[in-house]
């Protein structure tokens, strides 16, 4: 318990590799227990791992092992249903990073029965912010937040009112106020610092980028920008020394599961004279086993392999390529359309999937609003009143099946940015 402990600390703190070094100590030394608490602790720290690596069918799978041990302990005892609640709210992040949110706010509202805290409410007020969008509902989720950080509980709990002010931060530029958005991520900014939180750190710093773009202060923006691409580039690096760590252990646990299978192929051979049928029956059984295992480890490695190809899409998002797109559009370029499709294909893909018979034109103002203009800017870089920019941000919502009052911005963004 001592090292998924520190294991915890070490991944929160951005270094997944000492974090998967200690996780594997701690498996390692817990084989012959039968402590429930102690096996769905190790696997939820896995789960967080694979999280931070952005491989969210692994950490998924982890989670769903750390519910089943979280299940089977005592109802009666506060750290066993506390154990519960965690691992029903990091749930429900990983139900948001594989585009399940439905399935998150219910996970979400699975943990807030246990036991409240602003964490989890404030992240049902995101829900209500980006994905259902009711801002009624963003609001009250958000007082009840801000009340439980003043209680006793949670007064000095910096985590936690990071992420709730992080979360309120992107509430208020989907309401129109943007100075103080950019007020309440700047406040995150210093609390994730404060408490050594890279990724909250990290996504800070990309939604100021955005906010500041929005506000069309290009110093501003290149500032965080810069912020945003020095960290991930820091966080990548020890993120590769992870993805070789977890790859030598899949691999370890492959040769394991080869020498299991022919010990125990060898102990039938001695009684293959007694009990044919019998024999005949397990060796069956230990290959279908043995098969399924192998291939559940080749799949992952192969997941794990994929996460240099998502750092590198994340580090596109993020380069000079995606500021050439944005002066291509500013100029009225005819290649933005192609260049901007190829670089971000996954969007004009998911769109034309709600309704196939968008045109070009409908595409092109949907990148613009993605990449961050204003009805201003869009009308200058199409040569249309601004009155005319709004109609056709109506249509659109019409042709989405969206209602009025959704942000499009933030919906477009959802798509590639869950």
């Amino acid at each position: 318990m001592g090292y998924a402990n520190i294991a915890n600390r070490y991944v929160f703190g951005g270094n997944l590799k000492k974090g998967l070094e200690y996780l594997n100590k701690a498996e390692d030394i817990s084989g012959k227990s039968n402590d429930n608490f102690l096996f769905g602790k190790i696997n939820q720290e896995y789960a967080q791992v694979y999280s931070k690596m952005d491989v969210s069918k692994l950490a998924l799978e982890y989670n769903s092992k750390a519910v089943n041990y979280a299940l089977k302990l005592r109802k009666d005892n506060r750290d066993c249903r506390l154990f519960l609640r965690y691992v029903y709210s990091t749930r429900s992040l990983y139900m948001y990073n594989v585009d399940r949110p439905d399935s998150a706010v219910i996970y979400l509202h699975k943990a807030i029965k246990i036991e409240a805290n602003p964490l989890d409410i404030s992240n049902v007020a995101r829900y209500f912010t980006i994905f259902e969008v009711k801002p009624d509902s963003a609001r009250y989720y958000f007082q009840k937040a801000f009340m439980l950080l003043e209680t006793r509980n949670f007064k000095h709990n910096k985590f936690q009112k990071a992420v709730v002010l992080q979360n309120y931060g992107i509430f208020l530029n989907s309401q129109g106020k943007s100075s103080e958005a950019i007020n309440a991520i700047k406040r995150s900014i210093e609390l994730a610092k404060q408490v050594n939180r890279p990724k909250l750190l990290l996504n800070n710093y990309k939604e100021l980028s955005v906010f500041y773009k929005n506000e069309g202060d290009a110093e501003k923006e290149n500032e965080y920008l810069k912020k945003a691409i020095s960290l991930q580039d820091s966080l990548n690096a020890n993120q590769n020394q992870a993805v070789n760590l977890s790859i030598n252990r899949l691999n370890k646990d492959r040769e394991n599961e080869k020498v299991q299978f022919k010990k125990q192929n060898n102990t039938t051979l001695w009684y293959s004279g007694i009990a044919m049928l019998l024999v005949t029956l397990i060796t069956v059984y230990f290959y279908l086993h043995v098969r399924k295992k192998k291939k559940k480890l080749a799949e992952s490695q192969q997941i794990i392999f994929e996460i240099g190809e998502e750092t590198k899409d994340l580090k596109r998002k993020l380069s000079e390529n995606y500021e050439n797109i944005i002066q291509l559009a500013r100029e009225k370029k005819a290649d933005f359309f192609p260049k901007f499709q190829e670089a971000y294909p996954e969007l004009f893909r998911e769109l034309l999937k709600i309704n196939p018979n968008l045109s070009k034109s409908d595409l092109t103002f949907c990148a613009m609003i993605w990449l961050g203009f204003s009805s201003k800017e869009i009308a200058q870089s199409v040569s249309m009143e601004h009155r005319s920019v709004q109609t056709k941000k109506y249509r659109i919502r019409k042709k989405l099946n969206l209602e009025s009052e959704t942000n499009l911005y933030l919906f477009f963004r959802s798509i590639l940015e869950p």
